[in-house]
């Protein structure tokens, strides 16, 4: 039986590695990120392998977005029994001269994110 896995954070980097991973290991992937079109690659490199993907936009700090992602991943690929919480972001500043709106953006993907995500 294929298991459906969602990997935040999939268009490049760790996250597409955990996703092109996931599929030589037999699941279907959504390779979920903040842009569908950049999640493409990542996509094409698991179906050229002979996988099955899934490429979904969605801003993992934003519920309403998250809920219809997991719709569509559910609707698309199956109900996910994997999840990677990969997706992140960095204010790349030392913290005394990070802002307000800087750390809560970080805390919105890293935190917010990974709550949303495991609670759909």
């Amino acid at each position: 039986m294929t298991r459906t896995a969602i990997v935040t954070g999939a268009a490049r980097g760790i996250g597409a590695a955990v996703a092109a991973r996931l599929a030589r290991d037999g699941h279907a992937v959504a390779v979920l990120d903040l842009d569908e079109a950049a999640c493409a690659d990542t996509v094409e490199t698991i179906a050229s392998a002979g996988g099955r993907a899934l490429a979904v936009g969605a801003d993992v700090s934003d519920a309403t977005a998250v809920r219809d992602a997991v719709a569509r991943v559910t609707e698309e690929l199956g109900a996910p029994t994997i999840l990677v919480n990969n997706a992140g972001i960095i204010r790349d500043n030392l913290l005394f001269k990070m802002t307000v709106d800087d750390w809560d953006a970080v805390l919105s993907v890293h935190l917010r994110g990974a709550f949303l995500m495991s609670r759909e």
